[in-house]
């Protein structure tokens, strides 16, 4: 389901507003915080978990996603080096009805990233990094529309069901900010360039029926296509990650 611009404004004001008040915070810390006392994550054999909280805003303006879910795993190998792993997920159910038609929408996405990153500070508190990622996915878009067809010999219940799947493969250039406002918990904000080749499947089917004899449904038209692509697109703002230290 496409986000109306009110739920996407809303979305990023409440994710300034976040960002913003740990800005604050930490403007607040700089002076009591004395240079050695910042350690600038990651150490050798350091780990840390990360949770995104744009999904979080997400279900909370949108009740009809379940599950939203993009977690990130960092393992320190160097000083200020990381592996990272990314594992993104999403599944929505809709079921809609009006006078026109009853609508049912189900979409599940993931995708799993591995990468690398190097770490930089930028004062006592934050920091910058930058690296890179393999990504990996696939997408799946069921809809079934349940209708009537007024047509010159009559009316028709006519159920179609439209189904697309994407399977994709992807290198992603990452850079990024972090912000320690407590010891073992740190933010960080992250953009992506994505370099996607992609291989669509997309089916379609319907079955139509008479009304006065409902169960006697027969095959009705339908269709079928691949398609590949390659696609660039450019996150600017990918989301704010609360990472926990350990």
């Amino acid at each position: 389901m496409k986000k109306t611009y009110p739920l996407l404004l809303a979305r990023y004001f409440l994710s300034i507003i976040f960002l913003t008040g740990f800005s604050a915070s930490a403007l607040c810390q700089q002076g009591k915080t004395s240079p050695g006392e910042h350690r600038i994550f990651p150490d050798r054999n350091t780990y840390s978990l990360g949770i995104n909280t744009q999904f979080a805003i997400d279900g909370l303006l949108d009740q009809s996603t379940f599950t939203p879910m993009e977690i990130l795993w960092r393992k320190g190998t160097k000083n200020n080096q990381a592996l990272r792993a990314r594992l993104k997920g999403m599944l929505t159910n809709t079921d809609r009805n009006d006078e026109q038609e009853r609508r049912k929408i189900h979409q599940s996405h993931l995708a799993l990233a591995l990468g690398y990153e190097w770490h930089r500070p930028l004062g006592n508190r934050f920091g910058y990094y930058y690296g890179g990622e393999l990504e990996m996915g696939v997408n799946n878009d069921n809809v079934t529309r349940h209708f009537i067809n007024n047509t010159s010999i009559g009316d028709f219940f006519v159920k179609r069901t439209d189904f697309e799947k994407t399977r994709r493969i992807g290198v992603l250039p990452i850079a990024g900010f972090t912000y320690n406002p407590l010891s073992g918990v740190f933010v960080s904000l992250e953009m992506r360039l994505e370099i996607f080749y992609e291989k669509l499947k997309f089916t379609s089917d319907s079955f139509i029926a008479p009304i006065e004899t409902p169960n006697d449904s027969m095959p009705g038209s339908w269709g079928r296509y691949n398609i590949t692509s390659w696609k660039l697109n450019f996150q600017p703002y990918s989301g704010i990650f609360i990472n926990l230290e350990f």
